[in-house]
């Protein structure tokens, strides 16, 4: 029990740790089928913010980190923010079993190429999980914030 606490405490530390704001460069447009079918781009929300999550159903740090964006997701439901999640699975039924697992309400895209996808060589992602936060004008202005960081970006954004 004890390594299980530690190990999550690591994370939760790696996650705020590797938080970090960047100057504001403009994001990356994408076009990815969503969870329903319909094919969504990023472009289409811009008026809002948007935290941009790339993950995996196979990621054990993407699972936890989910737990985190289902937990805070209701407090922002309603709020002038679009929650969007890229999975970078091969395999779309695996991709769905997790969301449905992990109560994955928002807004899911995935990109079967993997690592070999196109967008996220243009998001620069190397690494899951991955987020940022884009301000209502299409700006990235912070890279893979977690935790409470996560919400406080989120919530200097919505004022």
């Amino acid at each position: 029990m004890r390594q299980i606490i530690a190990v999550l405490f690591f994370l939760h530390s790696s996650f705020t740790m590797f938080g970090q704001a960047i100057r504001q460069e403009p994001a990356t447009d994408f076009r990815l089928p969503s969870s329903k079918g319909d094919s969504i781009s990023l472009s289409q929300f811009r008026g809002k913010v948007v935290l941009l999550d790339f993950w995996a159903s196979w990621c054990g740090p993407c699972r936890v980190a989910n737990k985190h964006l289902v937990k805070i997701y209701p407090n922002y439901r309603n709020k002038d923010i679009v929650f969007l999640s890229v999975s970078l699975d091969e395999k779309s039924s695996e991709w769905l079993a997790a969301v449905k697992k992990d109560k994955l309400s928002w807004l899911q895209l995935i990109d079967i190429k993997a690592w070999n996808s196109t967008v996220a060589a243009a998001w620069d992602v190397n690494s899951i999980p991955s987020t940022f936060l884009i301000d209502r004008e299409g700006n990235v202005v912070a890279r893979n914030l977690m935790g409470s960081a996560l919400e406080a970006g989120i919530d200097k954004l919505l004022k």
